[in-house]
Order: C-alpha cells, then structure tokens, then sequence
C-alpha cells in the first residue's frame, strides 16, 4: 500500500541509458561542442519512497525491492528510504524482508513515482519459530533530513557544503564561507560532524571569510545531510548541541559513475564505482590559485587609488600590488563501502588536505610604488581516517566504529597598520624586526591535534519493558599543543601541550505506539580525564549526566508534532589563564517543542521554538590571543530561538524553499552583574531559493537565492597592556564591540545550470554552469542596498589605539563573486 503524503520533496528526473556500455572516450571531446546532445535512447523512471512499520510508522531498513520476474532493484537504507530505477511506469514491485508479509506495488496506479509511502504488515507471530534477524537503523526524525537530490533541485549543486546545511532547519548562526555554525542556538563550536556513524572534525580548507574557501568534504559524494538532534537515536557523542551526519552515496551495481568538474576555480575528479557488493568512492579537489588570487584581491584588499584619492586623476597611474593574495589548496576522498544481503556493511574513509594562504596590503603612500605588507597567512594539513561496520547476529545487531586525525594548522595576524621606522614612537606591543623596522605581529599560534574515537552500539532484537533498546560507548582521545609568541622584550615561543581522554555511555529505548506515536528516552554519562598522557593539568573532572526525552505524536490535519527535553555536556580543549590549556566541560539543558505538516503533496512546513541554558560556559576567547587570563567569568548563558522551513513544489516548472532561524541570548557575568551577547545571535537568519524551470522538457534551470544575517555580535578585548609595560596585568576582558555591535550581511546569488544529456559513452551527460554571488555589491546606497551593497565583514585585528586594545577590523565587503564551469557526468 502507499499513501500521497510525501516525507521529501524530491522533483522527478528521468534518465537515459545507452543500451551500448562500451566506452567511446572521443565524445569527451566532441561534447566540447555540444555534438552530443542527442535524444534518449531508453526510458527509464527514477522511484524514491519511505517503507515503514504499517502500525508504529517506524522505519524498515534493508527491505529487498524487486521486480516479479525476480530482478532485485535494490534495498530499504537504515532510515527506511530506497530510490531505485526501471523502466516501466507499469512495472509492480516486491517488497520482501524477514519478520514482514511480502507486499506488492503496482506503479501504474500511482500519478507520481516519488514521495511514496509503503506500509509493510508485520509477520512476527508467523515467525516466531525461525531465525529472524532485524537491524535497529536510525528513524527519520521530523525536520531533519534531506537528501542531495532534493538539494540539488532546490540549489543547484553549489560548490561548498555550507550552502547546503543552511537550508536545514534549526541551521543557523553561520557566517559566510567559515566554520561557525550554530544548531537550535548552540555555541558555533558545539556541534559534532559525523560520516555515516562515524566522527569527523569540523575541516574548511581554511576558516577565512572568501567565496573560494570550501568545506573539506565534498557535497557531490554525499547522498543525504542530516540533524540528529535526540540523544535516543543520533550518534553516541552529539556534543553539546546537534550532530550533522553526511550518508556517502552508494554505487551502481552495473555502472562506474562520476564527474568531471573543470571551472573558473575548481578542478574535480570524482568516481563510484561498485563490485561484488562494494562500493568504491574516490574525489579529488584542486583549487585554481591565479583565479583566486584575482578574486581575493577585491575582497580583502583596498585599491590604492582609493585609499589615496587619486581616482579621478586620469594623468595619475597607480602601481598596485602584483599578487595581494594566495590560496592554494587541493585535497583528496578515498573509501569504500561493502553491504551485504543480511544487513552487514563496513565502510572505510581516508581524506587529506593541504592549504597555505597570505594575504597582503599595499602600505605605500606612493602612487608610483608599491608596498607589502601581510594582513594574514596561514598553513593547514590534515590526514582523517575512519572506519565503521554493522554485523547483525540473531539478538540485535552490533555497530561500531574507529577513527584517527592529525592536523597541523598555523594561522599568523598582523596589524592593518602601515609598515614604520618609527622604532621609538611606536607602541611597545609592536616588535622591531631588524632594529629599524617596526613588524606590527599581534599573534602567531600553531596548533596541532592527534585524535583518536572508537564507538560501539548494540540494538537489540528483543524489547524491555515494550520498548526497543540499545546502548553503546563513545570513547575518545585528543592530545592538543598549541605554539605561540610571546610578545615581551624579546619573542620567545611556548609550546603547551594537553590531553584528555573521554567516555560518554548511553542506553536508549524507543516505544512505538499505535497512530504513530512514539517515545524516545536515552539516559548516560560523560567522564573525562585530563592530562593522561601529556599536560600539567590532571585528574578527572566531575562525571556528568546525558538525558534525552523526545514524545512524537500525530496531530489531525496531516500534522506532526514532538516535545523534547535533554541535558547534555561538550568537553572541549580551551585556553585557560596565563599560557594554560585545559579540557573544559560545559552542561547544558534544554527544551524544544515543534512539528510537521505536509497538507498537500506540494507544500511542506516545519517549525520549532527552544530554549537553552548553559552552565558556567566558556566566554569567547581571542583567536589570536589566548595567554591572558580573562577577568570576566559566566555563571550561566542562555539562548531562546524559533524555526520554520517552508518548501513548495508545486510543479517541475518552479520550486522554492525558505530557512528562517532567530536566536537571542547572553552570557550573564558574574563578576559584575552584566550580560554579553550570545555568539549565535541572530534577529533574523534567513536563506531562500526560488527556482525556476522554463519547460518540463527543459534544459535550462535559474536558482535564485537570496540570505540574510541581522545581528552578528562581534568582541573586542582590553586590558592586554597597561602603560608601556605589556605584562603589568596578564589579564583581559571580553566586552561587545563599541563600534560594531552588529554586522548584518545580505546576499542575491543567481546559479544556472544548462544540463543536456549524451549517448557518448563514457559521458552520460554535461552541465554547463554559471554562479554569481552578491550580485548587488555595487549597490551600497538606495533603496535596493538590502540585497547586497551594504554588507559589513571583519578582515583583521589592530592593536592602533593608546591602551593597545585588540578591536576587529570590519569593512564593506563581500563583493561580487562569479565563477563558471563545465561539469561532465560519466557512466561507464
């Protein structure tokens, strides 16, 4: 059976497929020149629905799928979705699995071949003399996932990752092209990223605010992006927040796939490929660093002709910097996935990184000269190793998971002064390289992380007291140093080095009730052990509590809704004191309330409102200078917000989906009775896309999408120096910033895409593609300066002020950003 309410809102692509599979590599070349485009050969139709329990409404992982002459198409994921394709809308599929009764599906009684539903009857008591085995997959939760078809169909298949998680609900508090994010208001650092089950860190190829910079893990291999918010279901360590989880696609067990990307900026090379039941993925990025230099010359520098007023001067020619900016960074995905007819699967992933960037200012006050001074650079390299399986046995089914980083990451500041000989005038926190020239470093700090993780779940088959239940450890190991100059009389460096060793332990239970209803509760601990191997500071901290309780429950009118409720603790490495390094962990309660509708197959809504309180939270440190010890403390920090999603798809012609996030918080000081703006705060965080495709037969899609962030607190610190003596105090304060409150920044970008299809093996087919980011930059006054031209963004620190306090740099910035490209679709 299959019901019309759809649980995602994916469009409807048909593909074609050549009957011949003999690769012809000349149409790599020809297709240049758009001899290829030729009408399908075959039709085929792409199927993507939901199996789940007919009475509890509960996932069902790997269901066979299978045509009645006995063809298996393919199997149910752990979360119950399946997308398979054939080559009939009158084909009727089988759905088969242990403990269920075997159901067929007509598809020529369905109008749409996505967002079905299929209710499978169980066949326990039929059973119950055999051998049955069932596998505990993590349930879809409401508001949380969304697969890379119905991304890409709403976006357009944007380069960098973090275009994608902003149309997740609950995503908010993020700044353009770096690593903060925020979920449900959390603090930017308090959300754990998973691949599959297992952990990974939180890797940009470098945290600088520039449209070229991307997120390590490349969007194209994934299948599906999710928020695991319920301690009952997600993964083992969700931190004090949520956990993203990126799904890996898998392969075509008749096809090697991939894509060939060559652009403006990016170079990519990604492969899946499948042999006796594994799946192969490989991905390789290569950013263009001439092209990048170019662009970041128009963000992060200022013409000299207007920083010396001599642009309307036609007589007056202006010598700029050659290069002002270099980026460059490339990094590589490796793994493989094999699954097996009873549910087993194992998955090993390696990814590597290298980046160096600098950015440069021109100084010179001579039109006819030039002058580099650095702004910032920095160096990063990383190599993450992961590895998770599943094996069922007849008594539940045992999950777990290892994993290894290394990193070494430098980033180097200097003040946006002017370069001076000035030795003697100067402020004494600025140092003199050579004995006449004064270098305004303001920090220098390497930090480099060895991390080990291993997890382990078992979901039992039998119930307790009703319930389906599981437990597991999550056990993880960091070692952190952390190098630095120490700015006194004569640079010296210090190295601190620290360590701790953590264990969270959970049991989980779920009831499944009748009409859909559902109880999750999972209850644990956290300890923590600092300094077990390196560091001064030892011993373990105070165990803490995990709590999770989460009702769902249907509610008339086609309409979901959930309560929840959890208590949760992040452990993390923070600088403490003078030239410290301690493991510090934060508690955390909360309360959400929220819900789902989907009146009409095509109008989908979520929303949801929180509330978050913290226990002696952690103020925001200096990025750059961490060895003061903070006046300030905070007994307590709270944060209260809302969501709402809204997708329409009312046809395959046009779409639109909208994100909209607030978050109002403070930490509250309990030294002086005064409060801090929560980082996470936000009057409005907003991203929508409008899409638009002329025809159905279409070649031609524009996306069309517009962003917005009212209200992101910046800090700035004092105290750092008293008189000429830099050491007299060997404290700060963090306070908000007196000249920039807020930024609010504002975008329009505009993607299209040009997709035609190729009976030229081995190109399936090619997308030609056009993005422009902020594509009202030049309009920064007037009445249509929202959609971009006044847009305010931080590029640096300075220390150029008598008390030597360290203020953020902010300008107008994020200027126009446009990159094209050719993507070939490869099928071999």
């Amino acid at each position: 059976m299959s019901s019309s309410r759809p649980y995602q809102t994916i469009t409807h692509r048909s593909s074609s497929k050549s009957a011949s599979r003999t690769p012809h590599f000349l149409g790599l070349i020809l297709c240049l020149g758009l001899a290829f485009a030729a009408p399908a050969q075959a039709q085929t139709y792409d199927v993507v629905g939901l199996v789940q329990d007919e009475q509890k409404g509960l996932p069902i992982a790997d269901v066979e799928i299978s045509l009645q002459s006995g063809k298996v198409l393919g199997h149910s994921k752990s979360n119950g979705r399946f997308e398979i394709t054939v080559n009939s809308h009158n084909a009727t599929l089988i759905f088969s699995r242990h403990t269920y009764k075997t159901m067929e599906l007509d598809l020529s009684e369905l109008t749409e071949l996505i967002d079905i539903e299929v209710g499978m009857q169980s066949d326990v008591l039929e059973l119950a003399e055999k051998d049955t085995i069932t596998h505990l997959g993590p349930s879809r939760e409401l508001e949380t996932g969304k697969s890379m078809e119905e991304l890409e169909a709403l976006q357009g298949m944007k380069i960098d990752l973090n275009d994608h998680l902003r149309q997740l609900p609950g995503v908010s508090g993020m700044n353009e092209f770096t690593n903060d994010i925020s979920v449900w208001g959390s603090r930017t650092n308090d959300v754990t990223h998973y691949l599959g089950q297992s952990r990974i860190a939180s890797l940009r190829h470098l945290d600088i605010g520039f449209p070229g910079n991307q997120s390590v893990l490349n969007p194209r291999l994934l299948k599906s992006i999710t928020v695991s918010d319920n301690l009952a279901k997600g993964p083992l360590n969700q931190g004090n927040a949520s956990a993203l989880v990126y799904d890996l696609r898998d392969g075509d067990p008749n096809y090697i796939t991939g894509d060939v990307v060559i652009g403006l900026i990016n170079r990519e090379l990604n492969m899946t490929g499948y042999w006796g039941g594994r799946t192969f993925l490989l991905s390789g990025r290569y950013l263009e660093p001439s092209f990048l230099s170019n662009m970041g010359e128009k963000f992060f520098t200022v013409p000299k002709d207007a920083r010396l007023q001599v642009q309307g001067d036609t007589t007056h020619r202006v010598k700029d910097l050659a290069n002002p900016f270099s980026f460059n960074t490339m990094d590589g995905y490796l793994g493989t996935v094999y699954r097996d007819s009873t549910g087993a699967y194992a998955r090993h992933s390696l990814i590597t990184l290298s980046d160096d960037y600098s950015i440069d200012q021109d100084v010179s006050n001579d039109p006819t000269k030039s002058d580099a001074q650095t702004i910032v650079k920095g160096t990063q390299d990383a190599i993450m190793y992961n590895y998770e399986a599943m094996s069922p046995y007849a008594t539940g089914d045992l999950q777990y998971s290892l994993g290894y980083l290394h990193r070494n990451r430098q980033e180097v500041f200097h003040d946006t002064l002017p370069h001076t000989n000035d030795v003697d005038h100067s402020p004494p926190w600025y140092q003199s390289s050579g004995g006449s020239l004064v270098d305004p470093l303001i920090g220098d700090a390497s930090v480099g992380d060895e991390q080990y993780n291993a997890a382990f779940q078992w979901n039992a088959n039998e119930k307790l007291l009703g319930a389906t239940y599981a437990y597991g450890l999550d056990m993880e190991y960091l070692d952190q140093s952390r190098q630095f100059q120490e700015l006194a009389n004569t640079l010296k460096t210090i190295h601190v080095p620290q360590d701790y060793l953590m264990v969270n332990g959970l049991f989980r239970m779920r009831w499944g009730f009748d009409g859909k209803r559902a109880l999750d509760a999972a209850a644990g601990g956290a300890f923590v052990y600092s300094g077990a191997l390196d560091g001064s500071n030892t011993g373990f901290n105070a165990p803490a509590p995990l709590v999770s309780l989460r009702y769902s429950f249907p509610v008339p009118g086609s309409i979901t809704g959930y309560v929840e409720s959890a208590l949760r603790q992040n452990t993390e490495m923070a600088p403490m004191g003078v030239n410290g390094l301690e493991a510090l962990t934060t508690s955390s309660a909360e309360a959400k309330v929220g819900g789902e509708a989907a009146w009409t197959e095509q109008i989908k809504v979520t929303a949801s409102l929180y509330s978050r309180f913290y226990k002696d939270p952690l103020l925001p440190v200096p990025e750059i200078y961490w060895n003061y010890k903070e006046i300030h403390t905070s007994d307590f920090a709270y944060a209260n917000g809302g969501n709402v999603t809204v997708t329409w798809l009312p046809s395959h012609h046009v779409g639109m989906n909208m994100n909209a996030s607030i978050v109002q918080g403070d930490y509250h000081l309990s030294d002086n009775d005064a409060y801090l703006p929560w980082e996470a705060n936000r009057s409005l965080d907003l991203v929508s896309n409008i899409r638009l495709l002329p025809r159905n037969d279409s070649l031609l899609s524009f996306i069309l999408t517009y962003g917005v962030n009212n209200g992101i607190p910046l800090y700035e610190y004092t105290g750092l120096t008293a008189g000429n003596d830099q050491h007299s105090t060997l404290q700060r304060a963090v306070r908000q910033s007196a000249q920039f409150p807020t930024v609010s920044r504002q975008r329009m970008d505009l993607r299209i895409n040009l997709d035609l299809k190729s009976h030229w093996r081995p190109l399936d087919g090619l997308r030609f593609f056009f993005e422009g980011d902020n594509l009202f930059a030049d309009m920064n006054n007037g009445s249509l300066s929202w959609l971009g031209g006044d847009n305010q963004r931080r590029r640096g620190w300075t220390r150029a002020n008598p008390n030597g306090d360290l203020d953020p740099i902010v300008t107008r910035g994020l200027g126009l950003f446009l990159m094209f490209g050719i993507e070939g679709k490869l099928l071999i």
